[in-house]
């Protein structure tokens, strides 16, 4: 019985998250020719601050990363 963990921030709809488990599920049934009845699908979301890159927290990589990008 496949497993797959997905983590993802918090913010995507309730659609958006059962379209993609539908396309995971369909994705490993086929590559691993396993019964899509076996699959499951575990999706953890998270807010931004309980997430960190290179020991810096979530919010502070993507304020860096948008003033980087200068003014539009």
């Amino acid at each position: 019985m496949p497993i797959v963990h997905v983590d993802l921030m918090t913010g995507r709809s309730p659609e958006t998250i059962e379209t993609m488990i539908r396309a995971v599920s369909e994705a490993v049934s086929t590559s691993l020719d396993a019964p899509i009845g076996t699959v499951r699908v575990v999706v953890n979301e998270m807010e931004p601050h309980q997430y960190g890159v290179g020991g810096r927290p979530w919010p502070e990589v993507v304020a860096e990363r948008e003033a980087a990008k200068g003014p539009s």
